[in-house]
């Protein structure tokens, strides 16, 4: 630009004067040292950049602690034993011991038939067993003296045997006449009254005992590893009634539909208040893990990728995401894993923030989280 002007000073009239050129030198020394001066102070100051607006934040500082984690699976209860009732003779109803929903001792009677003619059958039998035992007797007797021989020794003995077991046989008819029970429980069902006739291996009812109460559930394969007998479960079942319950089977073939696992347990019913076919919700201990316990739920958020998690903050205040599972859930907060031991976890403006960013936070104690916590 200052090649132009001096060109067109030079061909002017002004530039055609002698004495002007050193006029014109002067301007164009001060018109660069003015240039000069400019670009100095430009490059010297920068321009002030923007200042970044810092999100706000609430961070509690939260450490973890060793607790027993657990599942929750779905079951029924079960009788711990369950038998059909049959007679094992043939006869009369004389008389019903124990009615339908009765508890009865194990060899109580049941059911009593009547005798009809047992008891002359039974005489009969006792004498001719008595006859045939003499006979016995004698004939061993005389098989010692050579006076008889073996054959007619051999036949005595077998007349002997056979009143005998005819005997037996009367006996144990006639103590089959009475139904007992084959062990402590209830009277679940019977279908006879006094009066009917009942046949030899009839089914006439059902016979159950319900203490212990067994509960009968099924858990994932993954958690099979996990699980030992003994362990004592709590189960809320559909009665609205809350007992514990060990532990006392675990199946070693998984259901190769559902892959779970079988498992069962038993709970004290002494009152026999449970009854069989109620569902039962089972909080299932597993074993003892590190964690941490969220006091509220909106600390939970979503990653890029859709993977549940807490957001933290640094000692230098940058937004750090952890992936966690949640172990259990309990009034008063959530029970997570995968956070450091001691983490500061964004309480509230997580989903403000990204990972990476760096932010103003301000740490809050309980009394202020559980204002935040009652205003949600």
């Amino acid at each position: 630009m200052i090649r132009k002007l001096h060109e067109r000073y030079k061909n002017s009239r002004l530039g055609q004067q002698k004495g002007s050129n050193k006029f014109v030198y002067l301007i164009i020394f001060a018109l660069i040292l003015w240039f000069s001066i400019g670009m100095i102070f430009s490059t010297s100051t920068p321009t002030p950049k923007p200042e970044i607006k810092k999100m706000k934040v609430n961070v509690e500082q939260l450490t973890s602690k060793p607790i027993v984690s657990d599942v929750l699976i779905y079951g029924h209860t079960e009788a711990m034993e369950k038998v059909d009732l049959k007679i094992r003779t043939s006869g009369i109803v004389k008389k019903i011991n124990k009615r339908k929903g009765q508890y009865v001792k194990k060899g109580d009677a049941i059911i009593t038939l009547a005798m009809e003619d047992r008891m002359a059958k039974l005489r009969a039998a006792q004498a001719a067993k008595d006859k045939a035992e003499i006979e016995y007797n004698t004939a061993k007797t005389l098989l010692s003296q050579d006076l008889i021989s073996r054959v007619e020794f051999v036949s005595n003995e077998a007349t002997y045997k056979s009143a005998k077991a005819n005997l037996e046989q009367i006996i144990l008819d006639i103590d089959h006449t009475i139904l007992r029970a084959p062990f402590d429980g209830v009277v679940d069902d019977l279908k006879i009254e006094e009066g009917s006739y009942v046949s030899s291996s009839e089914n006439i009812g059902v016979f159950v005992n319900l203490n212990p109460i067994k509960i009968k559930a099924e858990i994932p394969e993954k958690y099979i590893s996990r699980v030992k007998k003994g362990v004592i479960a709590k189960v809320n079942l559909s009665n609205k009634e809350t007992i514990e319950a060990m532990l006392t089977y675990i199946s070693s073939i998984a259901n190769t539909s559902t892959r779970t696992f079988s498992l069962e347990l038993e709970a004290n019913n002494k009152d026999n208040k449970i009854v069989e076919g109620l569902t039962a919700e089972i909080l299932f201990p597993l074993d003892t893990i590190s964690a941490i316990k969220l006091g509220v739920s909106s600390c939970l958020t979503l990653n890029e990728n859709g993977e549940v998690g807490v957001k933290t903050i640094d000692d230098k205040n940058i937004v750090h995401f952890y992936p966690v599972e949640i172990i259990k859930e309990e009034q008063g907060g959530l029970w997570v894993s995968g956070l450091p031991n001691t983490a500061n976890v964004i309480i509230s403006g997580s989903e403000f923030v990204k990972e990476g960013e760096e932010v103003d936070p301000t740490f809050i104690n309980e009394e202020k989280l559980q204002v935040l916590t009652d205003n949600k």
